[in-house]
């Protein structure tokens, strides 16, 4: 394996205390995406609590959002609501803003194109340095296009393999149970996400 960093992604099913955060810093975790939103109105209760542990257990953090949109209009909606709840809790430029692309309900043609404008919306608002989430199998079906993506880093999902299964990939979320904490983890390659 490439030289990589670990950093873990969280939602509300994930703990807020400063021990689990203090835990993660402890067993070499560098950075953390916290999920801030989903469609244009779910705020994930535990965010402000999540990134203000984080930081005090010295970790870089950032955010996701889990995309829900159908159309351009939408993706610019859900783009805005994102970043206004980044900037509310205190994200700035030197975080990156992650779109989730997975869930079932997205088109099944033409999402690069509204992932694009929901990145470009993002950028604009002042956060450069966007990502994209997705499965490898989403990949190798064409769902997303990562050649024609804003975003470069690709921040790919595929467990029980011994390597990401898509080329290029900047961060790797191998497992959802990282030594046992029930949290994802991601080898972070690149330094994306844990390097500032």
């Amino acid at each position: 394996m490439a030289n990589y960093q670990f950093v873990a992604d969280v939602s509300s099913w994930n703990p807020d205390t400063a021990a689990f955060f203090k835990t993660l810093a402890q067993k070499g975790v560098k950075a953390v995406i916290v999920k801030l939103t989903e469609g244009t109105t779910y705020k994930n209760p535990k965010a402000s609590a999540q990134i203000r542990q984080a930081w005090a257990a010295g970790l870089h953090v950032h955010g996701y959002h889990y995309a829900r949109y159908q159309t351009t209009a939408q993706a610019q909606s859900e783009a805005r609501f994102f970043t206004q709840v980044a900037k509310s809790l205190g994200l700035n430029g030197t975080s990156v803003l992650a779109a989730d692309v997975e869930d079932g309900t997205l088109p099944k043609t033409g999402l690069t194109a509204l992932t694009n404008t929901f990145l470009a919306t993002v950028k604009a608002a002042g956060y450069p340095k966007v990502d994209f989430y997705t499965m490898a199998s989403w990949i190798w079906n064409k769902r997303l296009d990562p050649n024609l993506l804003l975003a470069k880093n690709r921040w790919i999902a595929n467990y029980g393999v011994t390597k990401p299964g898509v080329d290029g990939v900047g961060t790797w979320q191998y497992t959802n149970n990282f030594q046992g904490l029930g949290v994802d983890m991601s080898y972070d390659f690149k330094g994306l996400y844990t390097k500032l």
